[in-house]
């Protein structure tokens, strides 16, 4: 089945808001870079700018802090940094929600009363360092150093959580993007040596994207930015493969409602014609692969477009038709997201859709599918060892096997291993892992978890299950520099500093980490001996030489960002030493995979459950909002666009279960039920139900409830969506499954059923 803009654009008046859309972005791209400049509307004064990065999702974007009497009051983009070009969403505009946001957590709490009771104490930093540091000298004085197990929600600190994992003898830290990214970033990293990508959309004139929603995630402002770019001005032609019609497949030339975790078939199948017709770039697949073309167009040929209609559900003809002009228009690039990743096939649906970027030759060319460019931070000497080190990384240069062993979810950590201290940094397993009511008696047990340390700045779901809280300093309060992928293909360094003091007694990260290092002691004080955390950012960057001639961190004090601004974008970067695989060429054929009994080429492999369905059954997906993470829902502007999540729905499957719109349903899973509000639309497959995440919030604060309440912000009473469904969270019927090859979570092949309540 196939949908041309067009097509649904004669379905109503939606569609013709999406052309008028996509004019305006054409023409807001036109327009002339946002002023840097913010006046008091009360003084008449220019208000200080402070330049600094948001972390409201991965995208990283350079951001302006406009602050007035120590207050900050203003959020905008920093029209220097070359990623978002001065450009924001509302996610970013929102961090003064979060900063300032009644409830947050501004002193240390001890539990007072049973977990879960809600019962706490305040106690002074004294009492709480030292309260953690006796337990994690407990620990190690019982020789079980591994009994600390530390989450964290968010990686921006350059190591410092594992700095401080392996001086104490942990081996490893648990970083959320195991619930679904590692499936791409291990399956790129096998394939090519690196485990992101950068689609340069912006210079292509072909987009195949499969399962990716960048108009509303995925790096939304960087990556969307681009991609009107590429449309505007080279006429690029965008298909989406998505069973649910995202603002991106909305915005495309053709959607395409595929099946469920089919997507690596479609494009087996289109690399199957490429071969066949001889559309493939010869020169670069004889040099630049592992594999013999002869024998790759043997291995392809039971991959017809017949097979995949029948799978799919998308046609034989139209398979052919777009293979043709993705492999000769020229040049051409693949997007994929997550409708392509989080699946139990997910690994090796990205190198099936790799493959067809190789077969093309639009590898790391202008247009086509680039490898990342970054630069390599440091550490301060001398770097603690790394416990219980895996050498099966070798040849790829970095921890590939920290991808392949960690356990993802609280029900494996506790069944893997005897936790003797768990700490977590922002990070909220109640609500945002599968199957999160097991999750949260999970963190109820204390047989299970003898002593739970929460860092953060909310009473989130799980730190109401903590015995301590320790309250963390925000993004907008502490010290991190990074050196994100850039969309320029110009390697860029970016900074995060205080744009004001934290607030009450709140304290970033990396200080409580390095207090807690000096207390605990043993030799563990000595990784920890280089000052401050702003010392520990200046050793950072002290290697890259054109930073410490523009003045180092200073500079990036005063500008936020810094780029080689004489550099111009290099591409097939390759030629000068190979890709940083084994091989070093692009990895068709993976010698890692088959070592470890998987299938060394790309593969298509059914989602079993899926092939097993009963007639009344359907998949649920997730997908997200442009304007809510899991993190966000405390924000009052972002709760008040976005603040409940109706299930979306077919109007042929619900008129077949009696479900009109607006009627509540039961959406029941093996994992357990919910109970939804039905949403019809002809936007989904017939066979697919979907329900956004990150509302549903059974604490997180009181916005997050969509409670109103009294507080020194006067709007926390205005909350006129108190009176409306605060939504549901979808992953209380998600069960815990996974990619078997990385343990990536398969978050789109639950099976339901739905019926009206």
């Amino acid at each position: 089945m196939e949908i041309t803009r067009r097509d649904f654009l004669k379905w109503g008046a939606a569609g013709t808001a999406l052309l008028a859309l996509e004019d305006r972005v054409a023409a807001f791209l036109a327009a002339e870079e946002p002023n840097s400049g913010s006046v008091s509307r009360t003084t008449g004064k220019f208000r200080q700018a402070i330049p600094s990065t948001c972390l409201q999702c991965p995208a990283r974007c350079g951001i302006l802090g406009f602050v007035e009497e120590g207050r900050l009051v203003k959020i905008q983009g920093n029209p220097k940094n070359p990623n978002n070009r001065g450009r924001v969403c509302a996610k970013g505009q929102a961090g003064i929600n979060l900063l300032y946001n009644p409830d947050r957590v501004l002193q240390p709490l001890k539990r007072a009363g049973a977990r879960g009771e809600g019962r706490w104490e305040r106690v002074s930093w004294e009492e709480a360092f030292e309260e953690v540091a006796s337990r994690l000298k407990e620990l190690r004085r019982r020789g079980s150093p591994q009994g600390l197990v530390f989450q964290e929600g968010v990686e921006t600190h350059q190591g410092f959580t594992r700095r401080f994992l392996h001086a104490f003898g942990a081996p490893h830290t648990f970083y959320r993007w195991t619930l679904g990214g590692a499936n791409k970033k291990v399956a790129l990293a096998l394939t090519w040596g690196a485990d992101f990508d950068i689609s340069d959309v912006a210079h292509t004139r072909y987009i195949l994207n499969f399962g990716a929603n960048p108009f509303e995630s995925q790096a939304l402002v960087p990556f969307a930015l681009r991609i009107v770019e590429g449309r505007v001005e080279n006429r690029a032609k965008l298909v989406t493969f998505d069973p649910r019609l995202s603002n991106t497949a909305g915005r495309s030339d053709e959607w395409f409602p595929l099946r469920p975790g089919t997507d690596g078939l479609v494009a087996l199948a289109m690399a199957h014609t490429i071969v066949k017709e001889g559309l493939y770039d010869r020169a670069f697949m004889e040099k630049w692969t592992n594999y013999p073309l002869d024998k790759l167009a043997v291995y392809l040929a039971p991959y017809t477009p017949e097979w995949a209609e029948k799978e799919s559900g998308v046609m034989a003809k139209d398979i052919r038709r777009i293979a043709n002009e993705f492999a000769t228009t020229k040049p051409a690039t693949t997007i994929t997201g997550k409708g392509l990743s989080m699946h139990r096939n997910g690994a090796y649906n990205e190198r099936c859709v790799a493959l067809l970027n190789a077969l093309t030759g639009n590898i790391d060319v202008k247009g086509g599918s680039c490898l990342p460019r970054t630069y390599p931070l440091s550490e301060p000497e001398p770097r603690p060892p790394e416990p219980n080190p895996r050498k099966a990384s070798g040849p790829f240069g970095f921890p590939l096997m920290s991808y392949l062993i960690s356990p993802k979810m609280l029900p494996s950590l506790t069944r893997g291993r005897k936790i003797g201290l768990y700490m977590t940094y922002m990070y909220n397993p109640a609500y945002s892992h599968p199957q999160s009511q097991v999750v949260s008696e999970i963190l109820k047990d204390e047989k299970a978890i003898p002593y739970f340390v929460a860092i953060d700045s909310y009473m989130t779901e799980s730190a109401a299950l903590a015995d301590l809280i320790l309250p963390s300093a925000t993004y907008l309060e502490g010290w991190y520099v990074d050196s994100p992928p850039s969309y320029e293909l110009i390697p860029l360094v970016c900074l995060g500093q205080p744009i004001v003091r934290p607030q009450g007694e709140a304290l970033p990260i990396t200080d409580i980490l390095i207090e807690l290092a000096r207390r605990v002691g043993g030799g563990m004080e000595g990784y920890f001996d280089f000052g401050t955390t702003e010392d520990y950012m200046r050793a950072a960057i002290s290697k890259i030489e054109g930073l410490m001639r523009a003045g180092g961190l200073d500079y990036l004090k005063e500008h936020g960002v810094w780029f080689d601004s004489k550099a111009r974008p290099q591409y097939r970067s390759y030629e000068k030493g190979g890709f940083r695989t084994p091989s070093g060429k692009f990895e068709v054929y993976s010698h890692f995979l088959e070592r470890e009994r998987f299938a060394p080429l790309p593969i298509y492999e059914p989602i079993g459950p899926h092939g097993r369905m009963k007639e009344e059954e359907l998949i649920l997906i997730t997908f997200k909002w442009n304007v809510q993470t899991s993190k966000t829902s405390n924000s009052k502007w972002l709760s008040e666009i976005v603040h409940e999540n109706p299930m979306w729905i077919h109007p042929q499957t619900a008129k077949a279960r009696g479900i009109q719109s607006g009627d509540q349903i039961q959406v029941r899973s093996s994992a357990g039920q919910i109970i939804s509000k039905a949403h019809l639309t002809q936007a989904i497959h017939p066979r697919v139900v979907a329900i956004s995440g990150s509302v549903g919030h059974w604490g997180y604060g009181r916005i997050a409830q969509a409670l109103r309440f009294k507080s020194e912000d006067p709007d926390t009473q205005l909350l006129w969506w108190d009176k409306h469904s605060k939504g549901i969270n979808p992953n209380l019927v998600i069960p815990e499954d996974s990619d078997p090859i990385c343990g990536g979570q398969a978050w789109m092949d639950t099976v339901v059923t739905v019926v009206k309540v």
